[in-house]
This record gives C-alpha cells, sequence and structure tokens, in this order.
C-alpha cells in the first residue's frame, strides 16, 4: 500500500523515534484511564489490543515527515482494526488526526485529498460497523466521524497552501532579482562598448580622410583608437570580473574623477567639449559614478548623432542636488521631437531615478539636444 502512494521510505531520525515511544506511552495511559466506563459495550484490553495501540502510535510518530502517506496508510490499517476488534475507545483516535494532517501538510492537494477521502471512507466505515455491533443509532454518529479526518486535512492543506505561495514568491523574487541583474549588465556593456565605439568610430574616419594629405594627424588619430579601444576591454572586463564568484568586487573607476580623460577621448575623438563644474569637485559612490555614465552616455549620444557640433557639459553641485547637464547644438534625429528613445537614454533615466533622481532629454529651443539630470546631494557632514 506504500508503493500505491509513491512515498519513499527513510531512516527515521532519533527524535522521531523518541516521540513515538512517547506517543504510544500516552496512548497506552489514555486508553487504560478511557476504558474502565466502557465496559459494558467493549471487550477488555488485552495484549493484542496493547500491541495496536503501540504500533499505531509509532507508524504515526516515525515516518510522518518522511513519509506521510505511509504513515496515513499505517495508521489507518491499525486504529480501525482496533475499533473493528471492540477495543475501548480512547486517544488512538488521534493518529489518524495526526497522519491526515502531516498528509495534508507535505502533499499536493490532490494527493492529499485522495488520501484523505480514502482514510475518512474507510475509517466511518469501520466505526458504522462498530457501533451497529454496540446497539447504537450509527449513521449520524458515523458521518461526524468524517469531521476528525476533515478538520485536520483542511488546516494541513491551508498550510501547505500558504507556504507554496510562500516559496513561489520567493522563487519569482529570485526569478526578478536575476532579471534586474541581467538587465543592468547589458547597460553597463550598452554604456562601456557604445561609447568605445563611437570613439572608434569617428577617430577612424578621421584617419581615414586625413591619411594621404597629414600622416602626422592620421597617426594620433590611430593612438588615439588604440587608446580608446584598450581602456573600452579594460572597463568590460572589470566589469565582468565583479560577476566572478571568486573575485572581489573591484571599485567602478567611472566617477567624477574619470571625467577628465573621458572627456579627452571625446576630444581626440574630433568633437570639442566644455566642462564647466562648480562646487566640490568629488562625489561619493554611487553618485560619483552615475554622473559619470550620465555624461558619457550623452557624450556619445552626440558623437553618434548630432553631426558636426559642440558639446557643453555643466555640473552643478547646490545643497539638495546635483544637477548634470550635456547640450549641443547638433541637428539629427534624436533631436527631433517625438523620436523613439534608445537603450542609452533608457539606462541612463533607470540609473537616474534608482538614486531617486529625475532625468529629462529632448530637443533645445534652435536646435540641438539636451541631457539633464537631477541628483540628491549626499549630505554635508557637520
Amino acid at each position: 500500500m506504500v508503493a500505491v502512494f509513491g512515498d519513499r521510505l527513510a531512516r527515521p531520525a532519533w527524535s522521531d523515534v523518541v516521540l513515538g515511544a512517547a506517543l504510544a506511552v500516552a496512548v497506552v495511559a489514555g486508553t487504560m484511564a478511557a476504558s474502565p466506563g466502557q465496559t459494558d459495550r467493549s471487550r477488555p484490553l488485552d495484549v493484542a489490543g496493547l500491541v495496536l495501540l503501540v504500533a499505531a502510535a509509532a507508524v504515526t510518530a516515525v515516518p510522518r515527515r518522511t513519509t506521510p502517506l505511509a504513515a496515513l496508510t499505517g495508521a489507518v490499517l491499525l486504529v480501525n482494526a482496533y475499533l473493528l476488534a471492540g477495543y475501548p475507545y480512547g486517544p488512538v483516535l488521534l493518529c489518524l488526526v495526526i497522519t491526515v494532517f502531516e498528509v495534508a501538510r507535505q502533499r499536493p492537494l490532490t494527493v492529499s485529498a485522495t488520501a484523505g477521502g480514502l482514510a475518512a471512507v474507510i475509517s466511518s466505515a469501520a466505526l458504522l460497523l462498530r457501533l451497529i455491533g454496540d446497539g447504537h443509532t450509527p449513521v449520524l454518529l458515523a458521518l461526524a466521524w468524517t469531521g476528525w479526518i476533515v478538520l485536520p486535512w483542511s488546516l494541513g492543506a491551508l498550510i501547505h497552501v500558504t507556504d507554496a505561495a510562500r516559496r513561489r514568491a520567493r522563487r519569482d523574487l529570485i526569478a526578478r532579482t536575476a532579471l534586474e541583474e541581467r538587465m543592468r549588465l547589458a547597460g553597463e556593456v550598452h554604456d562601456i562598448a557604445g561609447h568605445g565605439f563611437a570613439l572608434v568610430t569617428m577617430q577612424a574616419g578621421v584617419a581615414l580622410l586625413v591619411f594621404d594629405e597629414q600622416r602626422d594627424q592620421a597617426r594620433l588619430s590611430l593612438e588615439a583608437i588604440q587608446e580608446t579601444s584598450t581602456a573600452a576591454l579594460a572597463d568590460l572586463r572589470r566589469m565582468l570580473d565583479t560577476f566572478h564568484p571568486r573575485s572581489p568586487r573591484p571599485a567602478d573607476p567611472a566617477g567624477v574623477a574619470g571625467l577628465a580623460g573621458l572627456v579627452q577621448q571625446v576630444r581626440a575623438g574630433g568633437l570639442p567639449v566644455e566642462v564647466v563644474a562648480d562646487g566640490p569637485a568629488d562625489l561619493p559612490e554611487p553618485l560619483g559614478a552615475t554622473v559619470y555614465r550620465v555624461v558619457q552616455e550623452a557624450l556619445t549620444n552626440v558623437l553618434r548623432h548630432a553631426g558636426p557640433t559642440q558639446a557643453e557639459v555643466a555640473i552643478h553641485r547646490g545643497e539638495r542636488h546635483v544637477r548634470v547637464r550635456v547640450t549641443d547644438r547638433g541637428t539629427s534625429m534624436i533631436a527631433t521631437a517625438g523620436a523613439p528613445v534608445g537603450r542609452g537614454l533608457a539606462g541612463m533615466r533607470r540609473r537616474v531615478e534608482d538614486l531617486d533622481g529625475r532625468l529629462a532629454a529632448g530637443p533645445r529651443d534652435g536646435g540641438g539636444f539636451q541631457v539633464v539630470a537631477w541628483l540628491p546631494a549626499p549630505e554635508v557632514p557637520r
């Protein structure tokens, strides 16, 4: 019968053995205490009855955690055999309650409902036969006995559903966290690779344009391509190293201190950039990294889309916020009202909003494009 329910036998723990012994003592003692008042309608408790009581308690307590269906099967057989033998009523009936509860708590609802239903039918039929032999009106009492099965099953099923919902919520949280991390990784790759490729493309175009007439300028452009590619690969490697479980998370070099090198790279690519900054130059992380990425992505968009123009980077640190503003006077599709928002702008917005800031991006009056980010300023220690 155990094989029918699909349970696998496992080695019981010592705590289960001790609990089984304690339950057997309690069942035997309780039955012996209750038996004197039932002498007119039950047979005396003998050795066979004691064996049934002890066996029912043992099969209830020992395998209930590892093989609850086997425990329920054993409890149904032993308890009903005890009742049909005519022995006194007593706490042995709790064995059914415990095993039904464990099955409902640990097994799927369809399995536990089937097992509980079979246990209720068998137990009610056995009690019906017992009551007929005792000369009582049996039908209502036999039906009432099903409550001893339905109630613990309902409680166990409620716990099972609650635990399943909690586990499902935890799995969803893990999956959502993993998705957010993949999106963050994709954004990092987009920022680093997109900026590097934009600079390389512009520098390669300059080299091709002046290759025959201005060899020195072509050499400078090729050297700039080499430096830009090396820096982009180093940033990618450093970012990917953060996902290696055996490597400590390195410090992000993309902070306010890296803006000078970033602007120098862009200028080497042929885009004039003016930088205006007021207030303290250093910003704590992750605020500094966010400022760097906003400026990097905004300048990358200028390189890609604005055409011949110049850009201005303005960083203002006030008492309540840090404002980052990148503007240009170029003419391109990205500066057209209603143009679709690309991954770069979406990534910038996500970074800024992660720090409870806000970002505005759109065409300027008179032509060009601007990106403005407002970030909460860090508190100044007093």
